[in-house]
């Protein structure tokens, strides 16, 4: 599956969290560049394919899944890992 520029720089973003680590939308927008809701858009795609998950607690916190870091990981997609 081929990741759209806002799926991968908001992949990037979520997979540059380390450990534990998780981020809301508006941590994520500020990462990014971009605004929120293109931000919310890439996290729901992102989320139906199982590259990134959801806390269940309150207010939603953002997480990669392993395969979602396996993916951002590719060469085609490392310009848009965000070092923090």
């Amino acid at each position: 599956m081929a990741l759209t520029e806002q799926e991968a720089r908001v992949l990037g973003a979520v997979a540059a969290m380390a450990g534990s680590d998780s981020a809301t939308v508006a941590e994520l927008s500020q990462l990014t560049g971009l605004t929120e809701p293109p931000v919310r858009n890439a996290l729901m795609r992102l989320s139906r394919t199982g590259l990134v998950r959801c806390t269940p607690q309150g207010p939603a916190r953002w997480r990669p899944t392993d395969r979602g870091r396996m993916a951002i990981g590719r060469s085609a997609y490392r310009e848009y890992v965000v070092m923090r």
